[in-house]
């Protein structure tokens, strides 16, 4: 078992998409000066300790109080660090008899507390991490990021899990992967948030659509080579499985074109669809996420050429209504 740790921050930063720069607010690791969209890419193994500390917070010139949550882990426990004695507590159950418990644990305006979140990464899948505080304004916002736990041996070439997304028996090995994450923004909300001005939230309107806080074309430029870090264009040759690692993390529903492939649906929300007794796998040609869901697909392309993932709700696909913008990216494959 090995320590991950990671220390984390909430601040203010600007997004550079079709409407302008928009503010934002988003995780990024600590002492760096800009928040990401969506937050810091976060990896483990099966049986790792994770230790994410978060540590600060900048939310200007708010100083809104905010927290992490980690749909789909068990046992987190809370540390909060007031600069004395540690003061151990475990987090409740999100649920109890069907109903939302609230959830208290969060930094505070004076920035004179760290809370200390930790737990055992027990079963390979691919995980949001969101705030706990004020989550439809929140996560709206850009508080949220990815956790992608491993199965033992992924890394080690003679292991029968080398390669694989969830080990061996799952029809889950890859050559290629990328994760897409799924959003859209409504700039009305941002502007008006930011600032602290009160916004209506049943006024939620979108008017951008980005995979991986970018919209096309800025999708496809290389990592790092925009205001966000994560790009989403996929690069591959002729017969690689290409695992796809879909997540929704917006507010409305996404189905997604899988560039006109036959995709082959290995798992949903972290449970792989083929075990040693069953086999439920199945092929899709489009796949549609809920909010919060999250699919791996697998892809195999038989044919070298340029192909576009892309939203089929066409409205999603323009940038201040120009054609073609919004929630598309691209796979280029290879001889």
């Amino acid at each position: 078992m090995a320590i991950i740790g990671r220390i984390l921050q909430g601040s203010t930063g600007f997004l550079s998409l079709s409407g302008g720069n928009i503010p934002f607010w988003g995780f990024t690791d600590a002492f760096r000066d800009n928040p990401q969209l969506p937050g810091p890419f976060i990896e483990a193994t099966v049986g790792d300790r994770l230790i994410i500390w978060l540590m600060r917070n900048f939310l200007k010139p708010v100083e809104e109080p905010f927290s992490i949550l980690f749909p789909g882990q068990e046992n987190v426990l809370v540390k909060k660090i007031p600069g004395g004695p540690y003061i151990y507590e475990p987090v409740r159950p999100q649920y109890s008899s069907g109903k939302m418990i609230s959830f208290t644990n969060y930094l505070d305006e004076k920035q004179d507390l760290i809370i200390e979140y930790s737990f055992i990464a027990r079963k390979p899948g691919i995980y949001l991490y969101e705030s706990g505080t004020n989550p439809e304004k929140q996560i709206q916002m850009g508080l949220y990021g990815i956790i992608i736990i491993r199965p033992v041996g992924y890394n080690i070439p003679e292991h029968p899990n080398y390669s694989t997304a969830y080990g061996a028996d799952t029809n889950s090995g890859f050559d290629v992967e990328k994760i897409l994450v799924l959003s859209e923004i409504d700039s009305a909300t941002h502007n008006d948030v930011a600032p602290n001005v009160y916004y209506d939230m049943l006024k939620f309107k979108p008017d951008n659509w980005v995979i991986n806080g970018r919209t096309f074309p800025d999708t496809v430029n290389e990592d790092n080579n925009s205001s966000q870090p994560y790009g989403s264009e996929i690069n591959c040759r002729v017969g690689q499985r290409v695992l796809l690692r879909i997540v929704n993390a917006g507010l409305q529903n996404h189905t997604l074109n899988l560039g006109n492939f036959v995709g082959l649906a290995v798992a949903e929300d972290s449970y792989p669809l083929k075990t040693p007794s069953l086999d439920a796998t199945y092929e899709k040609t489009s796949v549609t996420l809920g909010s919060g869901q999250r699919m791996d697909i697998i892809i195999t392309p038989n044919a070298s050429g340029e192909y576009y993932l892309f939203d089929r709700e066409y409205h999603h696909l323009v940038n201040n209504d120009h054609f073609p913008g919004g929630m598309i990216t691209k796979i280029n494959v290879s001889n």
